[in-house]
């Protein structure tokens, strides 16, 4: 820095803003020409002899002024998105679609900011009639013409304020939080559909396919709206914030790739991450499942079951052995899952007879009453409001049901063993659809794309009453409320005691 008055952090944030706009923009710097972040904010590029340099070695100069401006423009920057990217994949995947529809996102994000007074005193000096435009007609404003030729096909964190600034860090910046360009293949994979979605015809870019109206707006404004809302009211346990000893432990045993979670308010970015993850394991082979970290009795029963000569009190496994498990597991013929759940129906009906219970009346009962149930329940905390510390783990099978080879969990008291936990998961999923996707030591929970047709609600409740016979998880502990409960649900819960 040569011949500047300026203060040592003035100096930080003026180069971190400008290293991340050159870097996320592919800027290319030309003597004479100027560069900054708005009207008031320009600087000039000057080639000339480097002063610390041997003869006639060149440098581009580039002159600072400090600038009083907003204190809340003050900040580090990061690039978020360049459309150079999506563009490049739009070429290279010679996809027939106009280069114009991979600003659609970007533009979208752009206009939810503008209308929640998230933009930065530098971009409204010299835009601020763009945003005055959005607000007045925004249905009738496209962006996507303004970020190409203003922006330079760039979206990057100085053009916000304070607020919107950290936002983009949340939202924008990492993977592992909740992710705005992931929100958008979530969109595309529920627009187009699954089968669709993953298809040959999009080549993994549905997104740039979806048609770019007020119905997409607003159904991404929903999703960043409550994203937004999440991010202000989230709060983390510090004492959670690394993995403990026994999480550490059931992450080795695992052997794959594994987030771990601390326990935290809000559940969005677990979500989000599980989302993600459900998403990329179609396409790379593998089948993600949530999983409590510092579940001491869930790492003693995977250790019971995969390598029985070792105490998981000491956190001690044989992995050699804890592999030959899965092999044995994975290479034996399922079993047939309908079969299974019709001999444990059939132990029910002998267990309510011999408690003198009628069938129909006392143990079916009717079908009413019962809440939709689309979240994970497991997980959260009921003395702290918070969740549990957890682990998103990758488990690298093919098929849903093959998570148990990895997840014996089962195998005490009525909760099923391996061999019949794959079983059941199997033709559940030939059936329903139906996905294990978290578990504690005692109690598992499938998703679902959508919730069964209340004509076979009642059949499905007696299936799961042979599983799990231990019905807290309905309100008056009878098969038909159970039924009430499972066609309004894409959640289906079970407890073992």
């Amino acid at each position: 820095m040569l011949n500047t008055d300026a203060e040592p952090e003035e100096l930080r944030d003026f180069l971190a803003s400008l290293a991340s706009y050159v870097l996320a923009c592919d800027v290319t710097l030309q003597d004479g020409e100027t560069i900054g972040f708005s009207a008031d904010d320009k600087h000039t590029i000057t080639r000339s002899p480097g002063v610390s340099l041997p003869e006639e070695q060149m440098t581009l100069k580039i002159g600072y002024e400090p600038i009083k401006g907003d204190p809340e423009d003050d900040d580090d920057s990061i690039g978020m998105d360049d459309v150079s990217y999506h563009i490049e994949n739009l070429e290279e995947k010679e996809l027939p679609i106009d280069p114009i529809n991979a600003y659609n996102h970007m533009a979208i994000y752009l206009r939810w900011c503008m209308e929640h007074d998230l933009m930065g005193g530098k971009f409204l000096a010299e835009h601020g009639e763009v945003v005055n435009q959005v607000k007045a007609d925004p249905g009738n404003t496209d962006l996507r013409t303004f970020i190409r030729e203003e922006l330079f096909g760039c979206l990057f964190s100085a053009l916000f304020n304070q607020k919107g600034r950290a936002f983009a860090h949340y939202y924008y910046g990492e993977i592992d939080a909740p992710y705005y360009p992931a929100d958008i293949d979530d969109y595309a994979l529920k627009y187009f559909g699954p089968s669709r979605y993953h298809s040959n015809e999009f080549q993994q870019e549905a997104y740039l396919f979806i048609p770019f109206d007020e119905d997409y707006y607003q159904a991404m404004a929903e999703v960043i709206e409550e994203r937004f809302t999440n991010w202000q009211g989230q709060d983390f346990d510090e004492d959670t914030l690394e993995p403990s000893e026994v999480a550490q432990a059931i992450m080795e045993y695992l052997g794959c790739e594994c987030t771990y979670f601390p326990s935290m308010a809000d559940d969005d970015p677990i979500m989000s991450a599980y989302s993600y993850a459900r998403r990329l394991g179609v396409r790379e082979g593998f089948v993600p499942v949530l999983i409590q970290a510092d579940d001491e009795t869930q790492l003693e029963c995977l250790v019971m079951n995969a390598d029985p000569e070792h105490d998981a009190d000491f956190y001690e496994f044989d992995l050699k052995t804890v592999e030959e498990y899965r092999k044995k597991m994975l290479s034996a013929p399922i079993k047939d899952g309908k079969a299974i759940l019709e001999e444990l129906t059939g132990q029910r009906k002998e267990e309510a007879e011999d408690d003198d219970l009628d069938w129909d009346e006392e143990v079916l009962g009717e079908m009413e009453g019962g809440e939709p149930n689309d979240r994970f329940a497991n997980y959260w905390n009921d003395d702290t409001g918070m969740t549990y510390p957890l682990i998103l783990a990758k488990i690298p099978v093919k098929n849903p049901w093959e998570i148990f080879a990895y997840l014996p969990f089962g195998n005490w008291n009525e909760c099923p063993d391996t061999p019949d936990l794959m079983a059941v998961a199997k033709y559940w999923f030939e059936q329903h659809g139906a996905i294990p996707a978290a578990m504690s030591h005692d109690e598992l929970e499938f998703e679902l794309p959508t919730p069964i047709s209340k004509e076979r609600a009642m059949e499905v409740a007696v299936e799961q009453y042979g599983f799990c016979p231990d019905l807290d998880q309905n309100e008056d502990g009878s098969i038909g409320s159970l039924a009430a409960v499972l066609w309004q649900s894409t959640v289906w819960y079970f407890w073992w005691d």
